[in-house]
């Protein structure tokens, strides 16, 4: 095996390695966006990859063909701290002993990354059996999934509980909003998921929410008791562009969903969330995506039950932050 750090040279025949894994993965997953399997789509998003600050990546060849590639970026957030950051589509490998290929190839660019100070690594991985095992054995650990459902045909709804009612969004919720933005955050801070909410987070998400109530990027749908606000969803039209590997302007992302703690498993969320599904139906997206943490364990069942499939999985490996090259 040969290693070089994945450079402009590398695009077209990384391109060409990526497309044609992705016909695998479209077979496995066919309410990805088609376009994932077209060289010219691929060979965009890899040069966007490659060009974005701080990338990093390896490329592994054999007998001077290329058999597989990482290829990332380093970054740096209030949660994931300086890490690097690789999306779908920077991981791709040929069909032969796929296992050892991702272990020989991570060992690679891991020490690269590793010596750059890079301690906490991130990869998005597709939902393949092998690749999945063979991160597992790195020390990798699962932790959010990545889910489509179709929305091209409209679902039966069910009524809201008494009482309650449920409406599209009015710019005099916005208080409401941002004073209940929290809601997700709260929860993620319980078992299992144990997800810290720094101050500095909510003073940064919480206007956002407001901003819901008068969005004309989004689509939000509120649910009332009264005039209390109880339950709230929104989605919007993932992201495109070059960046984007999964990005089309027919899918739109199912970005926030969240019911007051007091209202839930009465069947409010269930009605407003099929009834948004619809609304995405109507207006004319092929596709929804979300992503949930899989150590959230009421939503890693409750999602799948709308009819998210996982396609990939966010996966974490955590280097001991007081490691050091031995020097002796």
């Amino acid at each position: 095996m040969q290693f070089s750090r994945f450079s402009k040279q590398h695009v077209i025949e990384a391109a060409e390695l990526l497309a044609a894994r992705s016909k695998q993965i479209l077979i496995d997953f066919p309410l990805l966006p088609s376009h994932i399997v077209e060289q010219e789509r691929t060979v965009t998003f890899l040069n966007a990859l490659l060009e974005r600050s701080e990338s990093s990546g390896m490329v592994m060849l054999e007998k001077g063909r290329m058999i597989g590639y990482i290829l990332g970026y380093y970054d740096q957030n209030l949660f994931f701290r300086r890490h690097v950051w690789v999306p779908f589509g920077g991981l791709a490998l040929s069909e032969a002993d796929e296992y050892q290929q991702l272990r020989t190839l991570y060992a690679a660019v891991g020490d690269n990354w590793i010596q750059d100070g890079v301690l906490n690594h991130y990869l998005v991985c597709p939902a393949i059996q092998e690749w999945q095992r063979a991160a597992f054995s790195l020390s990798f650990g699962q932790e959010q999934a990545y889910a489509v459902v179709s929305s091209t045909e409209e679902q039966p709804e069910g009524l809201p509980p008494q009482g309650i009612t449920i409406r599209e969004v009015q710019p005099a919720d916005a208080n409401q909003l941002a004073s209940n933005g929290h809601w997700i955050s709260a929860h993620l801070n319980t078992a299992q998921v144990w997800e810290p909410v720094p101050q500095e987070h909510l003073a940064e998400v919480l206007p956002g929410y407001a901003e819901l109530a008068d969005d004309d990027t989004s689509t939000t749908w509120v649910a009332l008791d009264g005039e209390k606000l109880v339950a709230y969803v929104a989605i919007y039209t993932v992201d495109i562009g070059a960046i984007h590997y999964l990005g089309t302007p027919k899918a739109a992302h199912f970005a926030v969903a969240a019911t007051h703690p007091d209202y839930r498993k009465r069947g409010i969320g269930r009605a407003l969330f099929t009834h948004i599904l619809n609304v995405a139906h109507q207006q004319g997206y092929e596709q929804v995506f979300t992503d949930w943490r899989t150590t959230n364990l009421e939503a890693d069942r409750y999602w799948p039950t709308f009819g998210f499939s996982p396609f990939a999985y966010r996966l974490l490996r955590r280097v001991n932050p007081i490691y050091k090259p031995f020097t002796g």
